[in-house]
């Protein structure tokens, strides 16, 4: 069976396509900047010996023309994969948010329904992904389209942890709660370490860190997510590359009546230019202010010590939660590339028992052990890989769905 798993941005388009008997995707894709003269197209293409790539730039004015470019290079005789759309059993969806909807479920209209319930929450997310859905309505019309959502993994977080201190009618009735996000990652983390990186059966206290342009932290016992930074939406929790992170709620109030602002302009400032971006007044990737700090930018430092500040509260409050630690893992963007934010972190974590190499740190190019023999907690950095698990669960159902046909 041939799943196409399709991931959902801002202004990005990802797309793999994966082989549910073998667990491996034969192509990759990625466009970026969409809706710009200049959006960056890479596609590789993996089906066995025969491996081809595509790197280059044009213009893509938005998700249509995106998503029917990713379908003819799929389909193209030289660089794809399937002869004709007809060989795609079904398309998976990274979803984000349907509240009290999650899994991994088949589309309908109750779904997009309940997305367009939650946009407000996630405004960056929901919109783009009911868009694109349409779209493959459209596009390849009958083919099962199934989400699998961020919220899922975090479904069996204790009430004490996922209940806010607000009146229980809006938990109960309008659920306002924590349901954290980037479940996809985080499952894979913790099945990734239970496969490989301990012994089977032996209990297991794991904090994953994901780590990009958003990012979000998990504490997850014995398989299971007990906790995650990330709460009613996806902009809380760490600063992230341009989203505020935790802010207290009256600061908000505050801002409305000094800035002038309308609810949703202030809205667009905290998911657009809030974050790192927001603090240093330069940028939101960790690379940019990493060079502005070296020629002694204050701001871009400032914002890297606030996000290296935050992670560290974070694990440190995850590892009380979890009565302890055994596993710390870096994945996502900054998580497998940001060796320097791993280094000032670990080293201020030394009484977690944390012992971190220097050099395996530095040098680190793929999944593997950055601490030393003798650390009290083992700390890996494994390389994100949400598309396998989006493609494994709707080839789940995608299956049951032909079953019970």
């Amino acid at each position: 069976m041939k799943v196409l798993v399709a991931n959902v941005g801002s202004t990005s388009y990802k797309f793999q396509l994966y082989e549910a008997e073998t667990g491996e995707f034969t192509a990759d894709g990625k466009m970026d900047r969409i809706g710009s003269e200049s959006a960056t197209v890479q596609y590789v293409k993996n089906d066995g010996l025969d491996r081809k790539t595509v790197s280059t730039t044009r213009s893509i004015k938005d998700y249509a023309q995106a998503v029917k470019m990713s379908l003819e290079l799929l389909t193209d005789s030289e660089l794809g994969v399937v002869k004709s759309t007809d060989e795609i059993s079904g398309v998976g969806f990274k979803a984000v948010h349907a509240g009290k909807i999650t899994g991994a479920v088949l589309i309908d209209d109750n779904v997009i329904k309940a997305m367009e319930d939650f946009n407000i929450a996630v405004p960056a997310h929901n919109r783009p992904y009911i868009d694109t859905i349409n779209l493959f309505r459209e596009i390849v019309p009958g083919k099962p389209l199934v989400a699998v959502f961020e919220t899922w993994f975090h479904q069996d977080i204790p009430d004490y942890a996922r209940t806010y201190g607000i009146p229980r009618e809006w938990t109960e009735e309008l659920g306002v709660r924590k349901y954290g996000f980037h479940g996809a990652s985080h499952r894979f983390i913790a099945e990734r370490v239970a496969e490989k990186w301990w012994p089977q059966g032996k209990p297991l206290r794991l904090i994953s860190c994901h780590l990009g342009g958003s990012s979000s932290l998990c504490a997850i016992k014995d398989g299971v997510s007990i906790d995650a930074s990330q709460g009613f939406s996806a902009q809380c929790g760490l600063p992230m590359s341009n989203r505020v992170g935790d802010l207290d709620p009256f600061a908000i109030f505050f801002l409305l009546d000094r800035t002038g602002l309308k609810p949703q302009e202030l809205a667009n400032v905290l998911v657009k230019n809030g974050g790192l971006k927001g603090i240093s007044g330069l940028s939101g990737d960790i690379r940019d202010l990493e060079e502005a700090q070296d020629r002694g930018d204050y701001w871009a430092g400032l914002a890297l010590r606030v996000f290296k500040y935050q992670l560290k509260l974070y694990i440190g409050a995850y590892a009380a939660a979890l009565n302890g630690l055994d596993v710390l893992v870096f994945t996502g963007g900054i998580g497998e590339n940001g060796w320097r934010i791993r280094e000032d972190v670990l080293n201020g974590l030394g009484y977690l028992g944390i012992k971190l190499d220097p050099q395996k740190n530095k040098g680190f190019r793929q999944e593997g052990a950055i601490s030393t023999a003798d650390s009290g907690v083992l700390v890996l950095v494994i390389p994100a890989n949400e598309g396998k698990i989006v493609g494994r669960e709707t080839a789940r159902v995608i299956r049951e769905l032909n079953a019970g046909g």
